[in-house]
């Protein structure tokens, strides 16, 4: 009446819910992966004063799971008033890796991204001697707000191919200070109707 179990069965049925649960895990890994939070669009503090219209950075942000706070310059065409903060940004490859917080437009307190989010280069070359700091000619993921519609987030002219220009590596983003653990940067006018070059025009 009663069925009986011997030890091989059991051994058996342990080893299935064992590899089960392994398949199950693997599984489970890129998925948590992909909705890993790095902060993305979140307010942080660029730890220096900076005009209205000038791009900054710095790669020590403690508030940024990546470390990355950045604030692209306002391109001609959009207001000065703007009123977007700087924000945790990251690296990438195209507008889908860039899927971050947003305004919540109810919140007359919210200084977040209004329009979303765009994989593209906000920092060129300064010149052909110094270059651009640590995020030069780098594709990151960019506030909208900051571009104006009929242009919208354009490469830098000296990284585009055959501009010439090249960038430097060192401990700091030029134009900045060097902090501990990671570096800052600052930005001046738009190169060629793009984003800035890190330290000054180009």
């Amino acid at each position: 009446m009663f069925e009986k179990h011997s030890p091989q069965n059991t051994r058996s049925r342990a080893v299935c819910w064992r590899v089960a649960s392994m398949v199950a895990v693997v599984l489970a890994l890129p998925l948590a992966l992909a909705c890993e939070d790095k902060g993305l669009g979140r307010t942080c503090n660029l730890g220096q004063a900076i005009e209205p219209d000038q791009g900054a950075y710095t790669l020590n942000a403690t508030d940024c799971p990546t470390r990355m706070c950045i604030k692209p310059p306002i391109q001609p065409g959009v207001s000065r008033a703007l009123d977007t903060a700087a924000y945790c940004s990251q690296s990438c490859n195209t507008d889908t890796d860039c899927q971050g917080q947003t305004r919540d437009r109810s919140d007359p307190n919210d200084r977040r991204c209004k329009a979303g989010f765009v994989c593209a280069i906000p920092f060129g070359a300064a010149d052909n001697a110094t270059g651009g700091g640590q995020l030069c000619c780098q594709k990151l993921c960019l506030c909208r707000d900051f571009f104006s519609a009929s242009v919208g987030a354009a490469t830098p002219a000296s990284c585009q191919p055959g501009s010439g220009s090249t960038c430097a590596s060192g401990p700091s983003g030029t134009g900045g200070s060097s902090s501990a653990g990671g570096s800052s940067g600052t930005g001046g006018s738009s190169d060629s109707g793009g984003s800035s070059g890190s330290g000054g025009s180009t």
